[in-house]
């Protein structure tokens, strides 16, 4: 074990390694809710084209495409899934490749170290991307879920705990037969456990939707 503890931590496996714990140090962080899944994602538009305007004899203004590379990100799952899902699973293989790699070869050069992360990397790429697959269909489950939910304005529910105008409770809506268990508030008036409600509009920013009681409306 201290064998491997000081290989890791020894200049040939230095950035690997610094991967490695930056990567577990973000896990922890989210575990303990101090950030969240997809802080660091980005986004993908697939149809982006760069434009480069520039004044040249006889050549108009050439346009550069960068969909090559939105095409390569989409290709690695990136668009599919959170950006750090896929860099766990990028460091992972390039920590345990760089540690087993340089230890066989005998490596103890830091030079020598950096020109092997390039084939290291490519290998860890072509690894990640089958082994994030299942992911790609969790996630998109949990989106659809997501945006069900987003979708619940005009759905009918009753209440599980009464809300007012300044205090949240919550309701239960009945959709599809999946339930969904939402925090509530009212524009006026109060709605108590049992009551029959409509959802009317849905605070995005605060997480919340308002409802009125079902059966005071025309």
């Amino acid at each position: 074990m201290m064998e491997l503890f000081h290989a890791a931590f020894s200049a040939v496996n230095f950035i690997p390694t610094a991967l490695l714990v930056f990567i577990i140090f973000y896990w922890l962080l989210v575990i303990f809710g101090a950030l969240d899944i997809s802080t660091f994602d980005i986004e993908i538009e697939m149809e982006a084209e760069v434009e480069v305007d520039a004044e040249v004899e006889g050549d108009g203004n050439p346009d550069i495409s960068v969909s090559w590379l939105n095409n390569v990100l989409s290709f690695f799952n990136i668009d599919k899934i959170p950006l750090m899902v896929f860099l766990t699973f990028l460091v992972i293989p390039m920590w345990l490749l760089s540690v087993t790699v340089n230890h066989m070869l005998g490596n103890g050069s830091f030079l020598f170290s950096l020109l092997l992360l390039l084939p290291i990397f490519i290998v860890s790429l072509l690894v990640a991307k089958p082994v994030t697959y299942p992911f790609v269909k969790i996630f998109a489950l949990l989106d659809k879920d997501a945006d069900e939910v987003q979708d619940l304005v005009g759905a009918v529910g009753y209440v599980v705990v009464s809300a007012n105008s300044t205090r949240m409770g919550q309701g239960e809506m009945i959709i599809s037969g999946s339930n969904y268990r939402i925090n509530i508030k009212t524009t006026e008036g109060q709605v108590k456990r049992g009551d029959r409600i409509l959802v009317v509009n849905h605070i995005k920013e605060s997480q919340f939707y308002i409802v009125e009681a079902y059966e005071t409306l025309d």
